[in-house]
């Protein structure tokens, strides 16, 4: 291509590359914004910064609107081990940062170095039927049969559901802590948790389970 030619396509180029921009801030606007373990471990932490160019995932306990993964939901999470504590093996999602937990002694699971698992959709349609993991500072953690764990203020609880706001939304999510190479949040509607790796890339070990209570408000 001639310089002529080069100069004549460099605008049509900047328009695309605009309007691309403007579409990805609108999905975010409208969606919430996109989380990728993958696009984490390769930044290999620091400030997060979503495709749309907005920080996000701050660590001081203010607010992020994630959207939900279609690609997961649909065709199924991919895990990795991330840990055990309080008589549970800990996986997590190298794309969304869905983690699961299980209980040792019933843990299908727990020999493999890395898994795929579909999403269980009856216990998205009527309720996780849950028990109590422990109690995670003012908040009780239960997980269900299916591995979905949550961080709830109510105690005592056998079932919990998705509500509306979260399915229609997306997850307003809040930092909890820091723990083997991954930050947890919170979702503040429904309890949901996530986990997105601080490392350059993801470990198939479990490593020491270190706990910190986690941020009020």
């Amino acid at each position: 291509m001639t310089a002529a030619g080069l100069f004549a396509v460099l605008p049509t180029l900047g328009w695309i590359l605009g309007l691309r921009r403007w579409y990805t801030k609108v999905c975010c606007f409208l969606f919430g914004h996109t989380v990728d373990n993958r696009a984490f471990a390769a930044a290999g932490g620091g400030t997060r910064i979503c495709r749309c160019g907005t920080p996000f995932l701050a660590e001081n306990g203010s607010l992020t609107r994630i959207s939900h993964t279609p690609s997961c939901f649909l065709f199924g999470h991919s895990y990795v081990p991330m840990g055990d504590r309080s008589g549970h093996n800990e996986y997590v999602c190298t794309r969304c940062g869905h983690p699961l937990l299980f209980e040792l002694q019933s843990d299908p699971y727990g020999q493999a170095r890395s898994f795929q698992k579909k999403v269980r959709y009856l216990c998205n349609l009527f309720g996780h039927r849950v028990h109590e993991v422990g109690d995670r500072g003012p908040l009780q953690e239960y997980a269900c049969g299916c591995g979905h764990s949550f961080l709830r203020a109510i105690k005592g609880a056998r079932l919990i559901q998705h509500p509306l706001v979260c399915l229609w939304r997306g997850h307003y999510v809040r930092f909890v802590e820091q723990r083997n190479g991954y930050s947890e949040y919170v979702c503040a509607n429904c309890g949901h948790t996530f986990c997105f790796t601080t490392q350059r890339a993801f470990s198939d070990q479990p490593s020491a389970f270190s706990h910190s209570p986690p941020v009020e408000g």
